[in-house]
């Protein structure tokens, strides 16, 4: 059984804007959870692995999306970090979850619970920057959050239409990119090297997530193409070249690089010198105290000598509700 892209196995999304794929595409098998329902079917032919699961390797990659947070949420914990870390990491946990429900299953319900995460992941993420030097929680900024969260899930119900819940994805994003860039210049007036740190640990995640963002848009615009050229040289190498497994490796990567450094940012604002990133690896940045030493929770002079008002310790303890 074949289709081609035009006829709208991809639903109308970004990628439409760029074209669509000239070969016939082969949509695999019908498996365990019957007909495709959602509105995006990708590249990788169907229950070709296994029978309950419709696209082995887009499922099988989002284990990054759980291993990586874990190692944040640790590191949170290790270095007394505020409670909308762990609520960061938790939530790309939860698209992680999502998209293997999705991936493994091809049904719109199951698309659901992966792109609202994303969009509720996101807007946690803005809410993070945006309070980067407040001295408390912000109910105005929580319901702001909250409010564009549920304007885009309602409108993503009722118009059905991908494109839409993407758009509003890159806004977001870009913005948390923006905040981001601008948070790190106000601690380069305390803390240069490790604003050169953060610089660069921004640009890591821009780039993953721009690298992973054009594989996905050519795993559906050559999709035929790709398709042929795995059947060619079979399996293992084949896999290597199922272009939204890596898109999910890459933006999981981003994501988790940019809470850390979000993370490591609150932290040098708050005052605390006891924080530096490691790099496991070679790949993977994760924050550690010094030499083992008790979590100093700094006593927010860095933050004064940045947003021009003093921040008094009893004020920085508080700022652990959130």
């Amino acid at each position: 059984m074949a289709h081609n892209h035009s006829a709208g196995g991809h639903g109308f999304n970004i990628t439409s804007l760029f074209g669509s794929s000239h070969s016939t595409v082969a949509i695999g098998r019908e498996g365990y959870w019957g007909p495709v329902t959602s509105t995006l079917d990708w590249c990788e032919e169907n229950y070709e692995v296994l029978p309950m699961i419709a696209e082995m390797w887009n499922a099988s990659t989002n284990i990054f999306f759980l291993l990586w947070p874990l190692v944040g949420i640790y590191s949170a914990y290790k270095t007394s970090s505020e409670r909308r870390y762990y609520a960061s990491y938790a939530a790309l946990m939860l698209v992680g979850c999502g998209s293997f429900l999705f991936h493994g299953t091809l049904t719109y319900t199951m698309q659901l619970l992966d792109e609202l995460p994303m969009m509720l992941a996101t807007c946690i993420f803005v809410y993070t920057h945006i309070q980067m030097f407040a001295t408390k929680p912000s109910p105005k900024t929580i319901l702001a959050m909250a409010a564009v969260f549920l304007a885009v899930t309602a409108s993503y119900l009722l118009l059905m239409t991908p494109i839409l819940f993407q758009l509003a994805f890159i806004a977001l994003t870009l913005i948390q990119v923006g905040l981001g860039i601008h948070n790190i210049y106000k601690v380069s007036r305390t803390h240069k090297h490790e604003a050169r740190i953060l610089y660069s640990m921004i640009a890591t995640s821009v780039g993953a997530i721009l690298f992973a963002f054009t594989l996905w848009n050519v795993d559906q615009v050559h999709c035929g193409a790709l398709q042929g050229t795995r059947n060619a040289i079979g399996y293992p190498l084949r896999v290597g070249l199922e272009l939204h497994a890596w898109w999910h490796v890459l933006s999981g990567f981003a994501g988790y690089v940019g809470v850390v450094g979000a993370q490591y940012c609150r932290l040098l604002a708050l005052g605390r010198t006891d924080v530096r990133v490691a790099v496991w690896a070679g790949v993977l940045p994760v924050l550690v105290v010094v030499g083992g030493a008790s979590p100093d929770r700094g006593t927010g002079k860095h933050v004064a000598a940045t947003i021009k008002r003093p921040l008094t310790r009893s004020r920085t303890m508080k700022s652990k509700r959130a």
